[in-house]
């Protein structure tokens, strides 16, 4: 092979590069590669014999190869037809410590020789693929948002239009005003919980532990959800030791359990019972919500552990299923928590959430 400097000299040049490169003959079999390609990509020149063994090694899956080669091929003909004499294509190759990596790989065409550049822009690839999921979540997570919020807002409009033109007796008044202010307290729950996780990404919130009597803390509840839970017959059960005490943000804790016994109520049938109770841990606080709702299929409870907001199915948006349990438990997840759940058909649901900090005295 001629080059315009003699090779010892162009080797030492191609050395010094920190971007990996390959030059091949005019039949495209690669006789040198440098430095940064044996480093990044990993291979030996002895091992890449012919173009065959080197697309064989770089992709290991056939099918993935073909369209490698598929888009080679087009991008040879635009090169051609444009009178182009560099050839670009970004793919994914199988490197030889096992990792695959993205490349922007560029072939310069010299004569009937070949200079080609791997350009490794695997972060870049792998951040540009996490933003367009964070913006696809966050579409799916708006349509969520704007779906839950104005079921309730269209209650409560339909209860104010609807006032003046009906003839309503005190009990009556008083029951309307009772369903709006469940309504408000599930916007209030949503709301909250999207302001703190909002805080959270931009680094605005900061966790601020002390330390909660859990017996105090949970008895606002059984005030709070007092109207909601008499209207049902739903007995709300504390059952935690008479000193129980967490070092937790009480802020985190409030929002994660608004949304969980929220979801409770709105699912748990007349005279049913939602339970609160705690387990004692040498590495960390558990507690558990239980309710005796018509309970989650499998498949349901499989989304909100291993997905995010964004993997709604249509019906759990049009029934204003478990936003506020998946908020709750990425919420919990940044603040050293995790919320698990155990569900059956016809039975219930219990949440678990488990704080890892040895905090129960």
């Amino acid at each position: 092979m001629k080059y315009l400097i003699e090779p010892t000299e162009l080797n030492q040049t191609l050395d010094q590069m920190i971007t990996p490169m390959m030059l091949t003959n005019e039949a495209d079999e690669p006789v040198y590669i440098n430095r940064a390609f044996q480093s990044q990509v990993g291979y030996f020149i002895d091992e890449m014999p012919d173009k065959l063994t080197w697309f064989e090694k770089a992709y290991p899956d056939p099918v993935y190869r073909e369209q490698v080669i598929e888009s080679w091929d087009n991008a040879l003909i635009s090169a051609l037809n444009s009178n182009d004499p560099t050839i670009h294509v970004v793919s994914k190759i199988h490197c030889a410590d096992n990792v695959y990596r993205w490349f922007d790989v560029y072939k310069h065409i010299i004569g009937n020789k070949h200079a080609i550049t791997f350009l490794n822009v695997d972060e870049l690839k792998t951040q540009t693929n996490e933003l367009t999921d964070t913006i696809k979540q966050k579409d799916s997570l708006l349509a969520v948002i704007a779906h839950d919020v104005r079921s309730p807002l269209g209650c409560i409009k339909q209860i104010i239009d609807g006032y003046e033109n009906l003839n309503l007796s005190d009990l009556d008044i008083e029951d309307l005003f009772f369903k709006m202010n469940n309504q408000v307290d599930y916007i209030f729950n949503i709301v909250n919980s999207l302001l703190m996780r909002i805080s959270d990404d931009r680094g605005r919130f900061t966790e601020q532990p002390e330390s909660i009597d859990l017996n105090k803390f949970f008895s606002k509840y059984a005030v709070y959800y007092k109207d909601r839970l008499s209207d049902l017959n739903i007995g709300l059960v504390l059952d935690l030791p008479e000193h129980a005490v967490l070092t937790y943000d009480p802020g985190i804790l409030d929002v994660v359990c608004r949304n969980l016994l929220d979801n409770a109520i709105r699912y748990t049938a007349e005279n049913g019972v939602i339970g609160i109770s705690l387990k004692k841990s040498t590495d960390y606080t558990r507690l558990l919500i239980r309710d005796t709702g018509p309970g989650m299929s499998c498949e349901q409870v499989q989304r909100i552990i291993n997905n995010t907001s964004s993997l709604k199915t249509h019906k759990e948006m049009k029934d204003g299923f478990g936003l506020g349990i998946i908020l709750a438990k990425e919420i919990l997840e940044k603040y050293r928590g995790k919320l698990s759940v155990k569900s059956e058909i016809g039975i219930g649901t219990s949440f678990i959430i488990d704080i890892t900090c040895p905090s129960l005295n």
